[in-house]
């Protein structure tokens, strides 16, 4: 049976198949890879776009704020802003260590939306909503509006990349080799 022509022609089948298997398994998780690093640029616009606000309301205070200074203690605001950026920060930073665990995507989802909850929270007093430059206001709308293409093809790679996973016979590959389906964001 060893020296039958068709035993090696059919072991040869299975291990080109095996390969191309897995190498269009390793081709969809660098692509997942690069979708997120493109996603994680605009991501990081965020917290830069905080930074920037706070050094503007620290070196330019509001002529509204000058005339009430109780609202200038009032700090809780800004240093809550300040914390959702820096915690969206570090859980982009583990995200992109991992960007398939869904843990790590759902610490991106649940600090994105606490960021996004104290920006608005911030804008909601009046003084606020004067301090915070037109400029940064418009720039904090585009950027969402920007990230949510980005969003998307991050969403439509982990789909491709969680259905070759599911497909019979690359789910016995996806197995051997720990491939483990991503979460959309």
């Amino acid at each position: 049976m060893l020296s039958s022509g068709w035993f090696w022609l059919m072991v040869a089948i299975g291990v080109f198949w095996a390969l191309g298997a897995y190498n269009r398994l390793m081709r969809l998780r660098a692509q997942v890879q690069q979708c997120f690093d493109a996603l994680e640029r605009q991501l990081l616009q965020f917290p830069e776009l905080v930074q920037q606000l706070l050094s503007e309301v620290v070196s330019a205070p509001v002529a509204a704020w000058r005339s009430d200074p109780a609202q200038m203690q009032d700090a809780s605001h800004w240093s809550r802003l300040q914390e959702s950026a820096r915690q969206f920060a570090m859980a982009l930073a583990r995200m992109h260590e991992h960007p398939l665990q869904a843990q790590s995507v759902e610490q991106v989802r649940q600090t994105q939306g606490e960021l996004q909850s104290a920006w608005e929270a911030l804008l909601e007093p009046q003084a606020y909503r004067l301090a915070v430059s037109e400029v940064l206001q418009q720039r904090w709308l585009a950027q969402l509006l920007l990230v949510q293409p980005d969003t998307e093809r991050f969403n439509q790679a982990i789909d491709q990349y969680n259905q070759a996973i599911d497909e019979f016979p690359a789910v016995l590959i996806a197995r051997l080799y720990r491939f483990t389906p991503g979460r959309p964001l």
